[in-house]
This record gives C-alpha cells, sequence and structure tokens, in this order.
C-alpha cells in the first residue's frame, strides 16, 4: 500500500529542482510574488483585528469568543497566498 510519500532520494531531487526553479525565475516577478504575499499576509491579519477590536458588545458577552474568531481568521492571509501563488520572502533564504 502506497502512502504517497517520497523517498528520501526523491525528496532530496524535489527540493533541488524546486531551488533551481527558484534561482532562474525573474527578479522582478520574484519581488511582485513577496510585495502580494506580504499585502496577503497583512489582510489576513487586519480582518483578524478588525473583528476583534470592531465587537465590543461581543467581547463583554462572551469574552472568549473573539479570541477564537481572530485565531480563525488570521489564517485567511496565509490560505490566500497559497491559493493565489503569491510567495513568502521567508521561504527563499532556504533555497
Amino acid at each position: 500500500m502506497s502512502t504517497g510519500a517520497l523517498s528520501p532520494k526523491k525528496a532530496a531531487e524535489r527540493t533541488l529542482e524546486t531551488g533551481v526553479h527558484h534561482l532562474e525565475e525573474d527578479l522582478q516577478l520574484t519581488f511582485l510574488k513577496n510585495v502580494y504575499g506580504a499585502l496577503l499576509i497583512s489582510a489576513g491579519g487586519l480582518l483578524s483585528l478588525t473583528l476583534v477590536t470592531g465587537t465590543p458588545g461581543l467581547s463583554e458577552a462572551n469574552p472568549g469568543l473573539p479570541r477564537i474568531l481572530q485565531g480563525l481568521t488570521f489564517p485567511v492571509g496565509l490560505v490566500l497566498v497559497y491559493l493565489v501563488g503569491a510567495e513568502l520572502y521567508t521561504g527563499y533564504p532556504m533555497w
């Protein structure tokens, strides 16, 4: 039965292929993808903060609920980065 996991050799080859692809990418495109990724992360953070600070009545009635909403909405930025195909700079130094 196959688990879908790569062997260590195949994983190393895929990592090398990805690194070479990133190195061959146009510098302007890389910069724009990183800026776009940062904007999307910021949008997720802003949505999260808006939900917490924009609902004072909810905070008084149930102090834990805004924190749960904040925890659920912040990752929206990360999901958008993945879905749109943007990049985050923190991944580039790894290659």
